[in-house]
């Protein structure tokens, strides 16, 4: 993570563009603990106004126009070139379910001693397609096209036998307040394409890993889980 053009936050928001978020209960109970290895594609998608203007190849410093006006990518990803968003999100993560599999609730814990904060949460939800909708533990800060502070959603979906990570997407946003093309006031939002593979059991020795969160970032308790989360007609017993 580069630091100087962006910061780890606890977020709350969502963007337009991400995939909506999963519904609050689950059918059937889904067991997809476990740790996984990151593998980002080599693009980044750049939207403005929600138009996919350019797809760039990490690493460039990729020029594009709008409007008439040129601008650099690097701009927004810092100065090493176009390596985010997958420059700030882990190439190794353990995925927590602090509820157990009866409920929707899902964490992603950073495992990468090379990149991010090693024991940072996200926090997100699980459908029952086996999509999910990372919401929180991602923000990106301003930068030389922005002066707002952007959100970063992370969503995909489990394979069918819940060994990898299928139709991952890494997307950061900022809603407004970019002064690209014809002046102050557009939206930017970059992509990359992720998939990801287990490589293990749920383990988090490794690391101090924060404490549970939900969706929004808020923190809970592993002991004593939110009903509004639970899969239907599941009876917790008391």
């Amino acid at each position: 993570m580069n630091a100087n053009t962006r910061t780890a936050l606890t977020v709350s928001a969502s963007l337009g563009a991400a995939i909506a978020l999963a519904a609050c209960q689950l059918a059937v109970p889904h067991d997809v603990m476990g740790n996984f290895e990151v593998t980002y594609a080599d693009n980044v998608r750049v939207y403005i106004n929600d138009e996919l203007v350019a797809e760039v190849t990490p690493g460039e410093k990729a020029s594009i126009e709008y409007n008439g006006t040129t601008f650099d990518v690097s701009a927004v990803c810092g100065d090493d070139g176009t390596d985010c968003p997958s420059e700030t999100y882990s190439h190794l993560v353990a995925v927590d379910q602090p509820w157990g599999p009866d409920y929707n609730l899902l964490n992603f814990v950073n495992l990468d001693t090379e990149g991010g904060v090693l024991g940072q949460r996200m926090g997100g939800t699980l459908a029952d397609d086996s999509t999910f909708s990372m919401l929180s533990g991602l923000a990106v800060g301003g930068n030389d096209l922005c002066a707002a502070v952007g959100v970063g959603t992370v969503t995909g979906s489990f394979s069918a036998d819940d060994q990898a990570v299928e139709n991952g997407v890494i997307t950061f946003g900022w809603a407004g307040g970019c002064d690209v093309g014809d002046g102050v006031g557009v939206s930017l939002r970059l992509e990359t394409d992720y998939t990801a593979t287990r490589v293990g059991d749920f383990d988090i020795s490794s690391v101090t890993a924060d404490d549970p969160i939900d969706e929004q970032g808020d923190p809970v308790d592993p002991q004593q889980p939110d009903d509004s989360h639970q899969v239907t007609g599941f009876d917790p017993g008391y």
